[in-house]
């Protein structure tokens, strides 16, 4: 229930951030109008729309405003639109990711507190880890946090352990699972990339099973396959 909760209230904080979004969209559209001495009405025939949703666009109210819209109608007032999109926590997962981590929780057991989708606590960073394990009886010294990614699908092998690389290094975590299905195509990808294996994941999948079974500290990144 909590997981869903938090879906629900991210799903609603993103529409409200689109929603300011499209007002600061119309707020700029409108003052690059004015700038140029440009009529509502002028931008309208231009694009071949009515000037009452010109108004619209600029009030930031038009919820069919799309980025092709968007695009044509900065063009007119000597803008050009840029939009990319950016990892974020809370995405939906499919049921072959779920399965993954839930095989590889119940091989690790009780050993370890689990936090899921586990933010980097970096302001304005929406990255997450797919899991975050804490020792559940730490031992004396430092802290051990392991953060996990699961993938199903190795798609681009070196983007993405560097991506994971990335985001263990700004998330300040003691060590990083790559937890990957099992599958011909994924060995395949990994083969293509093992030379970054070797040197940034040398733990495979017993070794790093046994130590966190056991609640120890696996003492470097890992591969896990299953």
């Amino acid at each position: 229930m909590g997981l869903m909760a938090n879906r629900i209230r991210r799903s609603s904080e993103a529409l409200a951030a689109g929603r300011r979004l499209q007002s600061d969209l119309g707020t700029d559209l409108r003052d690059a109008r004015l700038a140029r001495g440009l009529r509502q009405t002028d931008v309208a025939r231009s694009l071949g729309v009515s000037h009452a949703r010109i108004g619209r666009v600029e009030r930031g109210v038009l919820r069919t405003l799309g980025l092709a819209d968007a695009a044509s109608h900065g063009a007119c007032v000597g803008l050009r639109l840029y939009a990319r999109l950016y990892p974020a926590p809370g995405g939906l997962r499919d049921a072959a990711q779920l399965a993954l981590l839930r095989r590889f929780r119940i091989r690790v057991g009780d050993a370890w507190r689990w936090q899921l989708e586990a933010p980097l606590n970096i302001a304005g960073d929406l990255r997450a880890f797919d899991a975050l394990l804490t020792a559940a009886a730490p031992h004396a010294g430092a802290p051990v946090t392991i953060a996990v990614e699961a993938i199903t699908r190795l798609r681009d092998a070196q983007a993405q352990l560097r991506a994971a690389n990335l985001k263990q290094r700004d998330g300040q975590v003691s060590r990083l699972v790559m937890l990957i299905g099992a599958s011909h195509a994924n060995r395949a990808a990994m083969r293509s990339a093992a030379d970054l294996l070797a040197t940034t994941f040398p733990l495979g999948t017993r070794a790093t099973l046994a130590a966190l079974a056991a609640g120890k500290d696996p003492g470097a990144n890992a591969i896990v396959l299953l």
